[in-house]
Formats: C-alpha cells, structure tokens, sequence
C-alpha cells in the first residue's frame, strides 16, 4: 500500500478517467510483483515470516510453495484463515494487526494462520516417485476426458472429488464450486470440445493440462492427486491467477 500511494504521488494522474480503476491497479499489479518474487527467492520471503515456531526449514518450504498452493487451497479456506495467512505469510503484516482487523485476540490470529498453513502443507510437492504416477493420472484423465470416456473418468476421480472453477470458464450462473463423482464427471464432459485442445504441462512443477488457443493458453487445471485418485482440480482462467502459475509445456 506504501508503495503503491508512492507512485500515486509521483505520478500525474490529470488525465486519468477513473482513479479508483487506476489505483486498484497499480495495488493489484504490486502484490502480483510481490508474491512472482516471494516464489522466485524463498529465501527473501522467509525474513517476512515472523511470529511462528516453524522450524526454518519448513517455513521456506512454505514460501517456495504459497504461490502455488493458494491456486488450489484458497476456496477451501474461511475467509479468517485466508486473510490471517496471506497478510502474515506473504506480506509479513505482524498478528498483532492481523487481530485488530479481524476484531479478534492475537493468539487467535495466529491460529488461524496455522490452520491454513496446514492446509497449504498438503500441497507440497510430491517425492519424485508420486510425480510420475500422478502425471500417470493426469494423462488418463486428459485422454478420458478427449474421448467422452465416462467410465474411465469416474474410476480416475476420488470418491469426494472436487471441482473448483473460476468464473471465466462457465457459463452464467453455474456453480464455481461441485463436489462428487457425478457431478465433476458431467462438468468434464461439457468440456470435450476444450479437452481437443488440451495438452499436457508441468504446472509449479506438478503434472497438469493446459488448454490452448492458437499458440496461447487459454486456462490451465490443476490437480491434486491422493492416492492415485483425482481429489482435486481446478480450473484456472482468472488473468491474475493464472500470472501466478509457473507453466512448462
């Protein structure tokens, strides 16, 4: 916030129509900045972590991770748990603060930023061993997918399988969030035409599609696998997240 009421400051703004517009901007494009250099230096972001008894080692696990993790945990968490774990862990505000916005006491604060934490915890990378199985998974799921092969997806999917999707790639009004075999296999179905156009990529190191248009990537999924089942996977279209993926195709 500093930073962006710096270049407000210093900027000529005359000729700007809507400085709400601009202002939200400048902000959005700061904390994208922001956490690009938190996955790109974890050791930067570690001086930020403070206030925790995590041992160090895990706390820059953490910070390698967060950029990634957030795509995928972010709808799984209660809005205390989100705002307690990103302005701590990603922007180094102390719990102190963190309590006085969410009106509640600081050790509070602080356990739900652990709360969270835990569950970003489950999204670290996997032994290279599961990576190969779960690009196995991932490349079934795709070719399932492409064929309409309903009986394929259902033995891929994990019983609770949940679908989180953002709001770019659906049509108006539909749920962003299903849960259950039967209604992610009909979500992927309605995307056969899309699937065509998929293809296989490392997403943040982790097996995932892309699909494209053209030469560009139109979205991205990303999935969690757990016990060589789909559990997760998420469907990321929004620009700004979608900046925050680290894709190798």
């Amino acid at each position: 916030m500093q930073e962006a009421w710096i270049r407000f400051a210093s900027a000529d703004t005359t000729e700007v129509r809507n400085l709400r517009a601009w202002l939200t901007t400048v902000a959005t494009r700061l904390c994208l900045d922001m956490l690009r250099r938190r996955r790109d230096a974890p050791q930067e972001a570690t001086q930020l972590l403070e206030d925790t008894s995590d041992p160090p080692e895990e706390v820059a696990l953490l910070a390698e991770e967060l950029t990634a993790a957030f795509v995928i945990v972010l709808e799984e968490l209660t809005p205390p748990q989100r705002i307690s774990l990103v302005l701590h862990d990603a922007f180094g505000v102390p719990f102190e603060e963190i309590a006085h916005i969410l009106e509640t006491s600081t050790a509070a604060a602080k356990k739900l930023a652990s709360r969270a934490r835990g569950r970003v915890r489950e999204r670290v990378k996997a032994p290279p061993d599961d990576l190969g199985k779960a690009r196995q998974v991932v490349e079934a799921f795709l070719h399932a997918a492409q064929e309409g092969n309903t009986d394929r997806l259902v033995a891929l999917l994990d019983p609770q399988v949940i679908r989180l999707a953002d709001a770019q790639v659906l049509p108006k009004g539909a749920d962003q969030r299903v849960q259950g075999v039967r209604a992610v296999v009909a979500h992927t179905l309605r995307f056969r035409s899309s699937a065509r156009r998929a293809a296989m990529a490392l997403i943040d190191g982790r097996p995932g599609i892309v699909v494209l248009s053209g030469e560009n990537i139109q979205f991205a999924l990303v999935f969690r696998i757990a016990s060589e089942r789909i559990a997760q996977y998420d469907v990321v279209a929004d620009p700004q997240r979608m900046a925050l993926l680290h894709i190798e195709r």
